[in-house]
């Protein structure tokens, strides 16, 4: 198993900020010169808010690659009610703040000798980004699989991005699918789990990463278990 990183404090200044529509936004964090984060993709950061006179600690999946070492990047639903993420809503580009990682366990073997298979939902899509940016580019060879379950199909974070991998890379292929289509759209609609046995009807050679709400994984597990895959096959994370 790859040696994680130590965690460590680290003081960043927000960049650009991209709205994605659905109350999510993607956030840049730039490191100072020389500094960077070693991270595994996969693992998350804890962001330090202050509250009060305290701090208050809320753990992101890292959305961008290792490699991008002079940023961190995070996509985050804002949550009503919710100190933090409102918190990241006040925040401007040029603003500092301080953030305080690695940590986690949720990453990819060393030796990759299977297709993977991405399934997430929302803001769960973080870990996948990262773990595809930092495969992809290095000469990845095997398949990788993004099923992403977005709510609207005009509000799905990085899609453009995902569709100009998938014309650069053959081994990439990217499945979004839409609860609640708009008329325009030509793609596939409903829940990610339903999708498990028409795109993946035998689990050989195949691992299943998994990343959103509870609810989510809970299906998408059942519904690969239920399709032939085992245990040892699933691996995921939630965020509630």
């Amino acid at each position: 198993m790859t040696e994680k990183p130590a965690p460590k404090f680290y003081d960043v200044t927000v960049g650009p900020v991209v709205d994605f529509g659905n109350e999510t936004r993607h956030f840049d964090l730039v490191f100072e010169p020389g500094k960077g984060m070693d991270f595994i993709p996969g693992q998350f950061a804890v962001v330090i808010c202050p509250k009060d006179g305290k701090v208050i600690r809320r753990a992101y999946s890292v959305a961008s690659p290792p490699e991008q070492r002079e940023k961190l990047s995070l996509v985050i639903k804002l949550v009503q009610g919710g100190v933090v993420t409102n918190w990241f809503w006040t925040l401007k580009q040029g603003d500092k703040i301080r953030v305080h990682g690695p940590f986690g366990k949720f990453i990819l073997p060393e030796k990759i000798d299977f297709d993977i298979v991405f399934v997430a939902t929302g803001t769960g899509i973080a870990p996948f980004r990262s773990m595809v940016w930092h495969l992809l580019p290095k000469g990845f060879q095997r398949k990788i699989w993004l099923l992403f379950g977005s709510r609207y199909d005009n509000m799905i974070p990085y899609h453009q991005e995902f569709l100009d991998l998938v014309k650069k890379y053959p081994n990439f292929i990217y499945v979004p699918t839409i609860s609640r289509p708009g008329p325009d759209w030509k793609g596939e609609t409903g829940y990610v789990q339903t999708k498990i046995g028409k795109f993946f009807p035998s689990p050989e050679a195949k691992r299943v990463y998994i990343c959103g709400l509870n609810e989510m994984i809970q299906a998408v597990q059942e519904t690969c278990l239920k399709q032939g895959f085992q245990k040892d096959q699933i691996s995921y994370e939630k965020y509630d």
